[in-house]
């Protein structure tokens, strides 16, 4: 496997010393169907997201919030590692996004104040 088009997944893996294993990695654990549903949920997400009506946002939300989990679970760390250094996010930025739902938000949640 070339991972010249993927220079974060590419860091990684010789990070890791894993250069001779690429083939074994299971990058996906989805069935093939499973991967067409969560991508048409991903385009319905994107689609939604432009649209300024309550009900479409509140949806956005909501698959964005399933594929989170859905998807997320599924990718190999090195893929979400590269998908993430392609949209230019760090682990903050991810956190900040889904801080409604994911453990490491909390840091973001607004203290009371005295």
């Amino acid at each position: 496997m070339n991972l010249d088009r993927y220079p974060k997944t590419k860091e990684l893996i010789k990070d890791v010393d894993l250069e001779d294993q690429i083939d074994l990695i299971t990058w996906l654990q989805f069935t093939k169907e499973e991967a067409a549903v969560s991508l048409a949920k991903t385009y319905l997400a994107a689609l939604l997201s432009f649209n300024s009506n309550p009900f479409s946002q509140k949806m956005t939300t909501a698959l964005a919030d399933q594929l989170y989990f859905s998807v997320g679970y599924k990718l190999h760390g090195f893929a979400k590692a590269q998908g993430n250094a392609e949209l230019k996010y760090d682990s903050e930025d991810v956190a900040e996004l889904y801080k409604h739902i994911s453990f490491s938000g909390i840091k973001y949640k607004q203290q009371p104040q005295k």
